[in-house]
């Protein structure tokens, strides 16, 4: 196992190294800027680690900011490992931890990428593994220290995402369900745990009710401004991608799985991993029947898919123990071919050689709408203020209109101005900085708006004159895909409204 871990971790290592940032991680390097109680999206852990990277290494990179979720999913295998041993011994333990690695959102995303749901991975699993102790055979001789482990846990879960709370969920539906557990229910243990993560989550609290509980709302608001009816092919198309981000064979299987625990005949271990699963997969699943942002975020449900490799190493196990050859090969083929994706899409990402095959080929890709574009840092950014003399000023703020250019371009100025959103949809953005104090200063703009005219129209009420200052190419390896313009706005006469009060 330790060699699955080692050789894993560095193969991510390099992973993070060559790819750039996405839109969602260059937005949450500007939050690991402003180090706060919380955030507009999501709890803190996830930002305050890349925050305690960035003041101990003292310099801005992808190494930097990645490093802590490569060292949390090594930790997060480990755990699985434990849990699997524990459950249903050694080997299926080995089965479970190789293939959630093995599984592209969890190798790839997951286990590299600053956001959320690598910390809440980690302590999420963490927590199952000591409700393991307490709620399966044999219990513990102190099971009040588990329950306040468990309630720590829980709590550094949801200070990683706020999901983490269907992990109450999960667990009371087992002791509901199993006469033999429903004893917790009278004993402080359980209570305990409760009240030690509310302690854990507190200064999210605190922040929320600063800010008028704004990211309660938000999310839990998400897309239902798009809400048509109860739409199927949503959910479909959300289906299908969670199957490709586990590999489509790897998904059928822990879906059998989840299946499985349920029946009459399941034993404690599978029922219990069944009960944690099943609330995060079916809910997050059902949401995309309404709400159009959920069928884009296919990994929502991912924290229970997690949980079912467990009773799919101990299927495995047995399986080889019936079918060798055909386990073996099959277990070659799902490494052969998920190495061979997660280095084909990170490569491509970082150099984008699809693009230099025949027109075929590269259509393939999306052309414009490549979605890969959002992982190329924009280091020409830097370059060109750097030409035209605009770093390292105190007077000067750069602003753009959307969340997720804003982030790339702070990264691409390696957070050297500050960076404001002047549009509908800042989200953190709006906590992090005012225009109020911006009122009577110069501002650069980072448009994909090619012509001053389409610029006026936007911003001419609110600066006294605005010039052009360039283009500024955007692509791989030399390759022209994307432009962006520069333009100098003088004198900000008042501030910009944003939403969110």
């Amino acid at each position: 196992m330790v060699v699955v871990i080692a050789v894993s971790a560095a193969l991510r290592l390099a992973a993070a190294s060559w790819g750039g940032l996405c839109y969602g991680e260059s937005y949450y390097f500007v939050g690991a800027l402003h180090p706060d109680l919380s955030y507009f999206d999501h709890p803190p852990l996830s930002l305050l680690l890349a925050s305690l990277s960035l003041h101990l290494t003292g310099e801005v990179g992808r190494l930097v900011l990645r490093w802590p979720f490569i060292a949390l999913f090594a930790g997060t295998t480990w755990l699985l490992f434990l849990i699997g041993r524990r459950l249903f011994g050694g080997w299926p333990g080995f089965y479970a931890a190789l293939l959630v690695n093995l599984a592209p959102v969890f190798s790839l995303s997951v286990g590299i990428f600053l956001q959320p749901d690598g910390p809440l991975m980690f302590f999420w699993v963490a927590c199952v593994w000591c409700l393991a102790h307490l709620l399966l055979d044999p219990p513990p001789r102190r099971p009040i220290v588990w329950w306040a482990a468990a309630g720590a846990m829980l709590g550094l879960a949801l200070l990683s995402k706020y999901q983490a709370v269907l992990l109450v969920v999960g667990a009371g539906l087992y002791v509901l369900t199993r006469p033999d557990q429903r004893r917790w229910l009278a004993r402080p243990g359980p209570y305990v745990a409760l009240v030690i993560a509310a302690a854990f989550f507190s200064p999210v609290l605190l922040w929320n009710a600063r800010h008028q509980w704004v990211s309660f709302a938000w999310q839990s608001t998400r897309g239902l401004d798009e809400v048509r009816g109860l739409r199927l092919d949503w959910m479909l198309r959300n289906i299908g991608g969670q199957a490709l981000e586990l590999l489509p064979w790897v998904w059928l299987a822990l879906v059998i799985e989840l299946a499985r625990s349920f029946l009459r005949h399941a034993t404690p271990a599978r029922r219990f991993i069944g009960c944690l699963a099943v609330v995060p997969i079916v809910l997050f699943t059902a949401v995309t029947l309404y709400a159009a942002t959920g069928q884009r975020h296919f990994h929502w449900g991912m924290p229970g898919y997690a949980l079912l490799f467990l009773p799919l190493g101990e299927t495995v196990h047995r399986g080889r123990a019936r079918s060798r050859s055909a386990y073996r090969w099959g277990l070659a083929m799902t490494a052969a071919l998920s190495l061979l994706f997660m280095t084909g899409t990170i490569s491509y990402v970082a150099t984008g050689w699809l693009k230099d095959g025949p027109a075929w080929v590269a259509a393939l890709t999306g052309g414009d709408k490549d979605p890969t574009l959002e992982c190329v840092d924009l280091t020409n950014v830097e370059r060109a203020f750097a030409e035209r003399g605009l770093l390292g000023r105190s007077d000067l703020f750069v602003f753009s209109e959307w969340w997720f250019w804003a982030g790339k371009i702070a990264y691409g100025l390696q957070g050297d101005l500050p960076v404001l959103v002047f549009g509908t949809d800042p989200r953190s953005f709006a906590f992090f900085d005012r225009s109020e104090r911006w009122v009577g200063q110069n501002g650069i703009l980072v448009t994909t708006k090619p012509t001053v005219e389409e610029v006026a129209g936007h911003f001419g009420s609110y600066f006294a004159r605005i010039e052009p200052l360039g283009s500024v190419p955007v692509g791989r390896r030399g390759r022209h895909e994307t432009t962006l313009y520069l333009y100098r706005c003088e004198n900000l006469k008042r501030p910009y409204p944003l939403p969110y009060g």
